[in-house]
């Protein structure tokens, strides 16, 4: 099977340095490589659509989606969650399923076998799959910035490609739990496709089919899903072993579990938020009563003139009282609790450009040890570690 990234190429959608920059920012921050890439605004969403189809051979959709409600009653929601699938249409005969990638056999299999219809594969983009799931399923996603409308300005951009969005001061508990509930706010696709928007008396295309019947009015937003107990936490690691740890890291997630099991070592609670654009998001955390989901709803913009701003701005570390706004007040919430009073916050680089902020402090109301030696050299050592392991990204899918 042609790789995304080679079909790209060949269609002239893409250049190889955006390719490697989009390589690059999904090994830092995950996802598939056509989400990195529409985020960075160098393909348009029509356009991925249209190439997954090429690369798997089969139907493809973009835009805004609506299921048929006697599809999604074919099987439970909690299905739709785990598999990442979502049937979009049923009739005498068949069932039409969106999906992600064509190795979703197993659930497509149990579909077919419940229905007793033929199945027909639809591939849609990553991003319009977690905005069917928020909606449709009520799944938790994490935050990404295409779900607010807002970029990681690229080195490769050029005059004439799209720009971030809009982004609001903050964005709230309301603004997630609307997330949760909703596709993307309407204004993404304007914002990131470059006008390829699917008005309300058009549908989208599948293959040469149309897919989807016009838009329906939202349903009314529902809460989050509750918080849910963390799992057991690896034990604290020292530095020694934190430093071996980081040059074996196989990937984003070694690199991550290693950092905060160095820190909850030194601190009561240590995150790792994502930075992109003027956009901070929660990643993981470790510490007393921080829990996945609480982590993975932070959100505050980098507009508003807060602590986390400067950390990126300046690329170096704070310690001292984290400034008051409404959207540290947000990112306290979400932690449980009411802030420190002083923390401390570090950048960490990727070839030159923060990516990361790693933030630690010892709990509500209580004052953060300065002991940031050894944290600052595992801070290079996760450098290093992104860059081997975008460098092998990069050889490998482009050889």
């Amino acid at each position: 099977m042609p790789r995304l990234g080679k079909l790209l190429l060949e269609e002239k959608l893409l250049t190889q340095p955006q390719l490697e920059e989009g390589l690059e920012t999904q090994v830092i921050h995950g996802g598939r490589l056509g989400t990195n890439l529409v985020e960075l605004g160098f393909v348009k969403e029509v356009d991925l659509a249209r190439v997954l189809g090429r690369q798997h051979n089969i139907p493809f959709a973009s835009g805004e989606m609506v299921p048929d409600p006697a599809a999604l009653a074919v099987a439970d929601a909690a299905f739709y969650d785990d598999k990442d699938v979502v049937p979009m249409r049923v009739d005498a005969t068949k069932l039409t399923v969106a999906i992600i990638h064509p190795k979703q056999i197993e659930a497509l299999d149990a579909l077919g076998f419940k229905t007793g219809k033929r199945v027909v594969q639809v591939v849609i983009p990553e991003f319009r799959m977690t905005q069917l799931l928020r909606k449709h399923a009520k799944a938790f996603r994490p935050m990404r910035p295409i779900d607010v409308n807002t970029l990681r300005p690229s080195k490769a951009s050029g005059a004439g490609e799209p720009k971030p969005g809009d982004v609001g001061d903050l964005i709230n508990e309301d603004d997630f739990a609307a997330l949760y509930a909703q596709a993307a706010a309407p204004e993404l696709e304007e914002a990131v496709i470059e006008g390829d928007v699917v008005v309300e008396d058009e549908a989208p295309v599948v293959g040469g089919a149309l897919l989807d019947a016009p838009p329906q009015p939202l349903a009314p937003v529902q809460p989050p899903p509750p918080l849910v107990v963390p799992k057991p936490q690896l034990p604290a690691l020292t530095f020694a072993e934190a430093t071996k740890l980081l040059q074996q890291s196989q990937d984003r997630e070694d690199i991550a579990q290693t950092v905060l099991r160095f820190a909850k070592g030194k601190f009561r609670r240590a995150l790792l938020l994502s930075v992109r654009g003027d956009l901070v998001t929660g990643w993981q955390g470790m510490g007393k009563g921080v829990t996945p989901q609480g982590v993975q709803r932070i959100g505050v913009s980098l507009r508003e003139d807060n602590s986390l701003k400067m950390v990126r701005d300046l690329r170096s570390h704070f310690i001292g009282p984290m400034k008051r706004t409404p959207g540290m007040d947000v990112f306290y919430k979400m932690l449980g609790g009411p802030a420190p009073t002083t923390a401390v916050m570090m950048p960490l680089l990727v070839r030159g450009k923060p990516v990361h902020i790693l933030y630690v402090d010892n709990g509500p109301g209580q004052v953060t040890p300065p002991d940031i030696g050894e944290l600052l050299i595992v801070s290079q050592g996760v450098s290093r570690s992104y860059e081997t392991l975008i460098t092998a990204r990069q050889t490998a899918r482009t050889s």
